[in-house]
């Protein structure tokens, strides 16, 4: 819920596309908080996720326009005015890190908002509410280092590192 304050107000026009939609929590947020954002109407959400209990259970939600199965790196088709990839980014293998960034930027007309960890967070597939899910597993880390080389402005959020300060 950390994120919600951060992320809500970023999203811009629309449309938008939730990568990893997962249980559809963005859909349904986005869906009651637009106005968080300063829009006037709900916007249009579309997901996609790897894992097809997932994909179900979003479009069971009435929250999103279309959901549908896809795993990343890939090209995503269709462009909409804000891309989402809330705590994604780290499930990709590291060497396809930069396909996806670059899928996710070829769907945007305004914005792609990432959400990621702040530190290598390395783990397997877990149990999730649907099931096994393999593609919970962390496989990358993209520094804030990196995601500024490439253009993008990184706003703090969470005090998970646990090589923080905050967090010990």
């Amino acid at each position: 819920t950390f994120l919600d304050p951060v992320v809500l107000p970023l999203v811009a026009g629309e449309t938008v596309l939730d990568v990893g939609c997962g249980y559809g929590r963005w859909g349904g947020l986005i869906r009651s908080n637009f106005w968080e954002a300063g829009l006037a109407t709900p916007p249009c959400v579309d997901g996609l996720d790897a894992f097809e209990p997932n994909v179900s259970l979003c479009a069971s939600s009435g929250n999103y326009r279309r959901v549908w199965l896809q795993q990343l790196p890939g090209p995503i088709d269709g462009r909409w005015d804000t891309v989402l990839a809330s705590e994604i980014i780290e499930h990709m293998e590291q060497r396809d890190v930069t396909a996806v960034l670059d899928a996710l930027e070829g769907a945007a007309i305004k914005r792609v908002i990432i959400t990621t960890p702040n530190f290598p967070y390395f783990r397997g597939g877990s149990e999730t509410l649907v099931g096994f899910n393999e593609f919970e597993a962390h496989h990358a880390y993209v520094s804030q280092r990196d995601l500024v080389r490439r253009g993008y402005q990184v706003t703090g959020a969470g005090f998970c590192n646990p090589r923080s300060w905050l967090f010990r």
